[in-house]
């Protein structure tokens, strides 16, 4: 079914406007409302006219204009009817005012009065026509999580924002991180913001399905785009969703409506921002749209207590870690944990990416020499030597993938693919390798020294140089079969070249060798031209190498900043603050409630402020941005941007809402157990009912690199150290 809600087939008899010349400024821009019912956005580079009073009754669209316009104290109060099909009132009450920075707020109500048998179910919307010379084609579009500029071409028939040919894009707001959608045109770098303020997103677990649900305690509206009659951008409350939708087990053609009865108990309001700006590229359009809304939710820092959490983290791999005394003929961390029972469910191990067992042994190995835990220490050092010893093939490609055998009489096996393509994925070997050889780092400055270590990042290495591409990049995976001496890729795609970076950076750094710096810098400069240049932050979710997603920009990002730090040269930090301000638009910053009476894995009781969607084309979430709380908090020195700051400490504590830091969630179960991922929207709170070992380096990785650079895992204990030392430690 389709959802027309842009042809408006009713054109009600305007009354006249009972307020001449009404009028409103911030900065360059004017908002008229003028005699005969036409409502004008005037910018410095355009226009728009506006479509206020949009009203769906039973499925029938209406327009109308404000009969009454009073203006006063900065604000214009307007008030207009539409009547619903059998004779129902529909009473908009809006109020606009200015605000700074070229924008102007719309407080809005409907009051329903007098409501008729035959009228059951109605939507309200607003509109700002982007014009009639605006070309869809040429329109860079941002919606957070959903819509970045116009790379239809990254997503699988029927996700969200898939198809060019579609005519209607909107898009439920408990979906988005913040609720906004903005258009910039690529010709002239006009930008056009709509975003709704003060979203109370509620809803009830009736709220499933593809057929019209129609309830009050739906408090939840949508943003997007329609391109008919005109390319307007709207805001619709309740929030219907189409002309694709996400609605679990259905199917994704066509449209899930919500609508509100028609009855004057209704609470129907909302408040919504419209902002213009001139931009000269696309990133800066997604700055502009995403800090003018993140500043006005201004999301609420939930602090935890940090030295808790973070011990509780190493008190859970020493948990679970396994050795040979344990029966285990290789040592290592389980795969997953089960919740809320907190046994392990398989003990197998991946050496970066998922599994993260290097990682993770370094963090217990680093702690062990801190803490003067010889246990710790012991346990990481046996794993760490496990894999220098028998990870490593003949040509230096590592085995990444190990199932241990608990039969003394058979060993374990080597899996001959860590992904879906087949092969080994380099960003498995590479977040697997980097913590191998930050273990070697920690233990040679204790006084030791473990020279296996470094061999086998070095085999990594040398297979890196050799076996780069011609343009700089490397393919996502490699397979066992090779030619003319060279392993041919199992997926072809190119896009996660940034993956390998850092790890080329440390290596060069610990050895002093070009090879590898050079490799670095001819990844980082393929990596400027096919995913900086282009805005193409894809594939680093592996199984899916052609998708937009979160974890591409972090991995960007990191890989930029080694190359600044390597070289010191500003465009790599200027490509490092680009991805930052992509990968945090993929992190909610307003509230979600849970649903009273849901599944609600994710705690009732926490707040989703932090959590971040995984990839397009889907509305997974989870608390991987964590791993780049390090990474924010040197942007904020390098730039004295507050923002980054902001963003830092959210990823430092907010991210562990989930987390059983103070033994809350899972009474008596290690307190460094959480979810693995969930869902925001509908079913909300749902989750993975499993710990994997990312889970606790994700947390534990940008902690220690606190602690290792500024001494500190807190940064506010930090912030109090003067900023020209910070600057000095971070550079």
């Amino acid at each position: 079914m389709k959802c027309l809600l842009t042809i408006f087939l009713i054109l009600l008899p305007m009354a006249p406007i009972q307020a001449q010349g009404s009028a409103l400024s911030s900065g360059t821009g004017r908002l008229d409302l003028l005699p005969e019912g036409r409502a004008i956005l005037t910018w410095s580079d355009g226009s728009q006219e506006l479509d206020p009073m949009l009203l769906e009754v039973n499925g029938t669209k209406l327009r109308g204009c404000y009969e009454k316009i009073l203006t006063g104290g900065g604000q214009l109060a307007c008030e207009g009817e539409l009547r619903g099909p059998h004779g129902t009132r529909f009473v908009f009450h809006d109020q606009y005012r200015a605000v700074a920075g070229d924008a102007f707020e719309l407080t809005r109500s409907v009051e329903v009065r007098e409501p008729q048998a035959g009228d059951i179910s109605f939507n309200s919307a607003f509109g700002m026509r982007l014009g009639e010379e605006a070309r869809f084609e040429e329109q860079e579009v941002f919606v957070p999580g959903i819509w970045y500029r116009g790379n239809f071409s990254t997503r699988i028939p029927g996700d969200l924002a898939a198809s060019p040919n579609d005519t209607d894009y909107f898009f439920r707001e408990d979906r988005l991180p913040l609720p906004l959608i903005s258009a910039r045109d690529s010709r002239t770098g006009a930008t056009i913001t709509l975003s709704h303020l003060e979203a109370e997103p509620t809803t009830f677990l009736g709220d499933h399905g593809l057929k019209r649900v129609i309830d009050g305690r739906m408090q939840f509206g949508s943003v997007g785009m329609s391109r008919r009659p005109h390319i307007t951008l709207m805001f619709i409350f309740p929030g219907s969703e189409g002309e694709k939708n996400r609605v679990p087990r259905e199917n994704h053609l066509g449209w899930a409506l919500r609508s509100h009865p028609v009855r004057t108990d209704v609470s129907h309001h909302y408040k919504l921002m419209l902002r213009a700006a001139k931009t000269p590229s696309y990133p800066d359009a997604v700055e502009h749209a995403w800090k003018g809304a993140f500043e006005r939710y201004q999301p609420r820092l939930r602090n935890v207590d940090l030295p808790k959490a973070f011990h509780g983290l190493i008190d859970t791999l020493d948990h679970y870690a396994v050795t040979k005394a344990d029966g285990y003929d290789a040592p290592g961390f389980p795969f997953s944990v089960l919740l809320p029972e907190g046994q392990a469910r398989a003990y197998n191990y991946q050496m970066g990416f998922v599994g993260r067992q290097l990682p993770n042994a370094f963090f217990l190995l680093h702690e062990g020499i801190e803490q003067n835990r010889q246990d710790w220490l012991g346990k990481g050092e046996a794993i760490v030597d496990f894999w220098a010893d028998e990870c490593q093939r003949s040509d230096g490609l590592p085995q990444t993938w190990y199932d241990p055998s608990r039969d003394p009489k058979v060993r374990g096996r080597w899996r001959t693919s860590d992904n879906k393509h087949g092969g080994t994925a380099l960003r498995v070997a590479a977040t697997g390798m980097e913590g191998m050889l930050a273990a070697w780092t920690k233990i040679r400055a204790s006084g030791r020294d473990k020279p296996k270590w470094l061999d086998a990042c070095r085999k990594f290495g040398d297979w890196l140089a050799a076996n780069q591409n011609a343009d700089g990049s490397y393919y996502l995976a490699y397979g066992l079969e090779s030619s003319g001496g060279r392993r041919n890729p199992t997926e072809s795609s190119k896009a996660t070249t940034a993956n390998s970076i850092r790890f080329l950076v440390l290596l060069s750094q610990a050895t002093q060798d070009a090879r590898y710096r050079q490799a670095a810098i001819r990844a980082g400069e393929y990596c400027l031209r096919h995913v900086h240049d282009d805005y193409h932050y894809a594939g680093s979710v592996i199984d899916n190498p052609v998708t937009l997603d979160r974890e591409s920009g972090q991995e960007a990002l990191a890989a930029f900043l080694a190359l600044r730090d390597l070289t010191k040269e500003t465009r790599w930090l200027d490509a490092a603050i680009q991805a930052a301000r992509y990968a945090e638009t993929w992190m909610y910053a307003y509230e979600v409630p849970a649903v009273p009476g849901g599944p609600n894995a994710f705690p009732s009781d926490r707040s989703i402020v932090g959590q971040t969607l995984i990839a397009t084309g889907q509305s997974g979430a989870d608390l991987g941005l964590a791993f780049s709380a390090f990474d924010y908090y040197r942007l904020y020195l390098f730039t004295g941007d507050a923002h980054f700051l902001t963003v830092a400490k959210l990823l430092v504590h907010n991210t562990k809402q989930a987390l059983n830091w103070d033994g809350t969630l899972y009474p008596g179960k290690p307190r460094g157990l959480q979810l693995e991922a969930f869902s925001v929207t509908m079913p909300r709170r749902r989750g993975v009912l499993e710990c994997l070992s990312w889970n606790y380096a994700a947390h534990l990785d940008p902690l220690i690199r606190l602690k290792d650079r500024f001494g500190e895992i807190d940064i506010d204990v930090i912030e109090r150290r003067p900023l020209a030392e910070r600057r000095t430690l971070n550079d």
